[in-house]
């Protein structure tokens, strides 16, 4: 039972990560491969300050969001500016410098032999675990709800209007610059929170965590649920890692002779699912146009 609540409780940080990038990529078109980067800096951020400092877990977390923000803030002022594919690259060597110092900075977090014990902030002994899930739950459908606001207000339309043509928005006098600065700052700090609240649910990290499939499996997930809908990455997450890492790779029986074949099959699923998205529903299973369709004649003022 303790293990099912740590799948679900990771499930929904998945869906977290998977809802902040919709808003970056699906509404601003920031196609951000750095996911694990922003993610990872504040799994282990919150590890030093309550380990190594003996900081309580939640002025770590807070002290590590504003880390998170201020290097968020400072990328951002260096990449937006360019053209998608250097933004992506940009993002990917961002998550491969932390990976890096990760390894490298032994003196604060221990490198491969690992970093912990990380405690829950609130402990209430057999409940501990059930309480943190809830919480977490809580913090996923407290974004749910801020996305959807989001979409049914102006800055959602300008958006989606600098996602299709920036230029355009631009020459609309909207300073969409100053836009997706924000936004991405203040969605690249959230990843940095669940990161930090992701690390209790580890206890013990160690760097073979920030692997670029965190990013990947992510990115998956939104394009399987569809970029552009609401609850498109949310479905994305529980289609990917739902199904797949918690029902067939711990709970479906296998025979032992087989067992080491469920890592490369769940991967040739992974495969096959995404293409069969792409040829039949480009868009993913949560298939919306209308915001194509509806942006040029939406109110920016």
């Amino acid at each position: 039972m303790a293990y099912l609540i740590f799948s679900i409780s990771l499930l929904l940080i998945y869906m977290g990560l998977a809802q902040l990038l919709h808003v970056q990529f699906g509404m601003l078109g920031i196609p951000n491969f750095g996911v694990v980067g922003f993610w990872g800096f504040g799994m282990y951020g919150v590890a030093v300050f309550n380990v190594q400092f003996g900081w309580p877990f939640l002025f770590a977390l807070v002290i590590t969001c504003l880390l998170v923000a201020i290097l968020a803030y400072g990328l951002g002022m260096l990449i937006l500016r360019l053209e998608g594919q250097a933004i992506l690259c940009a993002t990917l060597a961002f998550s491969a410098i932390v990976t890096l110092l990760v390894i490298t900075e032994k003196w604060l977090t221990f490198g491969v032999v690992g970093l912990g014990t990380i405690q829950y902030p609130v402990r209430i002994g057999a409940a501990t675990e059930i309480i943190y899930f809830m919480l977490l739950l809580l913090i996923i459908g407290s974004f749910q709800l801020a996305i959807n606001k989001l979409h049914q207000s102006r800055l959602g339309r300008l958006t989606i209007a600098i996602r299709d043509n920036e230029e355009l928005a631009a020459s609309l006098g909207k300073d969409t610059f100053k836009t997706k600065l924000i936004l991405f700052t203040l969605t690249s700090c959230l990843m940095g929170m669940l990161g930090g609240l992701s690390a209790p649910l580890n206890q013990f990290l160690t760097p073979n965590m920030l692997v670029p499939g965190v990013t990947f499996a992510v990115w998956i997930a939104l394009v399987l649920g569809g970029k552009e809908n609401t609850f498109g990455a949310m479905l994305g997450v529980f289609i990917t890692f739902g199904l797949f890492d918690i029902l067939v790779e711990t709970y479906l029986p296998v025979s032992p002779e087989y067992a080491v074949m469920v890592p490369n099959f769940k991967l040739f699923l992974y495969g096959a699912v995404l293409v069969a998205v792409l040829v039949y529903r480009p868009a993913g299973i949560l298939n919306n146009r209308q915001a194509h369709t509806r942006w040029p004649n939406a109110d920016l003022s």
